[in-house]
């Protein structure tokens, strides 16, 4: 420690390669950490435009089986369940069997697993993987792939 204090204290320019590394270490800190919070940042967006496209379409089907409740018919038994679960894959963009959707920000989407739910009301929960490449200093490193759950949900009342 006595050698440390020496050497920082020392008026030949030796502290200075010490301050470089440090400097360069705080620096390397600080680009990883605004790396991890631009994703983390992609996460959040890319989530929550998914539940909104998601909330919609579901909204819109509650709204098809009020219109049935209204003309005295049990949603339950006219509602199309098949139909219900294959929209979801137009509402998020999978025409046909594409397996990846490609957002025009450069993050992709697997295609989803599709849940229905049932009980007091209807919903749907999927399941896919959100994959954003890691780009530092003008390069692509890696994929990074994170499992993502949403559920919507129509609660009768």
């Amino acid at each position: 420690m006595e050698k440390l204090k020496k050497t920082l204290k020392n008026k030949n320019g030796e502290s200075y390669i010490y301050l470089c590394v440090i400097i360069l270490f705080v620096s390397l800190l600080l680009s990883v950490i605004i790396l991890y919070m631009g994703l983390m940042a992609q996460v959040r967006v890319q989530k929550h435009n998914t539940k909104a496209r998601l909330d919609g379409y579901v909204t819109e089907s509650a709204v098809n089986a009020f219109n049935d409740l209204k003309q005295g018919e049990n949603y339950a038994n006219t509602f199309d369940w098949a139909a219900f679960e294959n929209g979801v894959y137009e509402t998020l963009g999978f025409e046909d069997d594409k397996t990846l959707y490609e957002h025009p920000n450069g993050t992709k989407m697997t295609r989803p697993t599709v849940t229905v739910l049932r009980g007091e009301g209807f919903g749907i929960k999927i399941e896919y993987v959100a994959i954003y490449p890691v780009n530092w200093n003008g390069n692509t490193y890696a994929d990074l792939e994170i499992p993502i759950t949403i559920v919507s949900y129509y609660k009768g009342k």
